[in-house]
């Protein structure tokens, strides 16, 4: 058993196992000749050997399941990366789409836009032009209804002022003839009366 002394553990649990075990040794060396305590002691390694024996099997069975769950899971991960970027892929294509039917559409409302305002000012244009028409002839007709008024206005102050003055020149006739008669008469009467006198004076 004395082949043990040369293990020199590094870590706390195998400073322990060694500290166990060198103890063990010790007291196998110490009580030799007892099968009893060296029945235990051998049991005792016994067990000790057997369970290290089992945690290097389940350390193996873990490393093996760990390196098998990490393949495992890199093949999922390689997976899930691979979805994503066919997933990127397509939303890509699919914006790109969007994108260029947006861009169409905007082109399609742009040029619909286009269309409409052009039809829009050619529409005011006429309007304008039909307005501006109407209301040269509205001013014609003005011009002319007002020429006329005029005219029939002139014709009739001529008209008013040839019968004012025809009137005045019948009234002045009439009054000259009328002055005309009391002066005959006045000197008629006044012949009258110097005949009288003189015939009075001459008597």
């Amino acid at each position: 058993m004395s082949s043990y002394a040369s293990y020199n553990p590094t870590t706390q649990g195998g400073l322990l196992f060694d500290k166990g075990l060198s103890n063990l040794v010790d007291l196998g060396n110490k009580y030799k000749d007892n099968e009893v305590i060296g029945g235990m002691v051998s049991g005792s390694m016994i067990d000790s050997f057997r369970d290290q024996m089992a945690t290097g099997s389940a350390l193996q069975y873990s490393t093996s399941m760990s390196s098998h769950l990490a393949n495992i899971q890199k093949g999922l991960e390689d997976n899930r990366t691979g979805n994503t970027l066919k997933i990127m892929g397509n939303e890509g294509r699919i914006a790109k789409d969007l994108i260029g039917a947006q861009g169409q559409q905007q082109r399609l409302g742009i040029r619909e836009t286009g269309t409409q305002q052009r039809m829009n000012i050619g529409a005011q244009g006429a309007q304008d032009r039909l307005n501006i028409g109407a209301q040269g002839a509205q001013d014609r007709l003005n011009i002319g209804a007002q020429g006329t008024q005029d005219r029939l206005s002139l014709g009739v102050k001529g008209s008013e002022d040839r019968k004012s003055l025809r009137t005045a020149g019948s009234e002045e006739r009439l009054n000259i003839g009328k002055r005309y008669q009391e002066e005959r008469n006045m000197r008629a009467d006044a012949r009258g009366a110097i005949r009288s006198l003189g015939s009075r004076f001459f008597g």
